[in-house]
């Protein structure tokens, strides 16, 4: 294709929207926004984290917590679709490693939640928090 003179300036003008589109809507492409880390705390049994239209979050870190006097076993799930089941020593803690090993960071997007279900245990002594960051919002 060989434009003309005048064709140039329209293929320009198209150009300079293209950019202007990509500066604002695909800034990161796929990458973390910056100044976009947040963390969620005080989750309850039954409960998680769940991205909204034309979101995708990165699950960096997970801590959970038993406050009671007895165990708790717990599920990780992404949907109904467990990830890690552990457990939680009486007023205990668990972190990131001990809970998924080396499967984070964890990426969900709308349609995908991650939640936590209390298996075996009182799930009112269980709580955990979630670190995470946009990579679209």
């Amino acid at each position: 294709m060989f434009p003309d003179d005048l064709a140039r300036i329209d293929l320009d003008a198209l150009n300079q929207i293209v950019e202007s589109w990509r500066s604002t809507h695909v800034q990161t492409y796929g990458n973390v926004l910056p100044n976009s880390g947040v963390i969620q705390q005080g989750i309850v049994d039954g409960g998680g984290i769940q991205p909204e239209n034309n979101e995708v979050i990165e699950i960096v870190a997970i801590s959970t917590a038993n406050s009671g006097g007895g165990p708790i076993d717990y599920t990780v799930s992404i949907g109904d679709v467990a990830l890690a089941n552990t457990g939680i020593p009486p007023a205990g803690g668990a972190t990131t490693t001990e809970i998924l090993g080396a499967l984070y960071p964890i990426v969900l997007s709308n349609g995908l939640s991650l939640k936590f279900t209390v298996t075996n245990g009182t799930g009112d002594d269980f709580s955990a928090q979630i670190a995470y960051q946009y990579r679209c919002k």
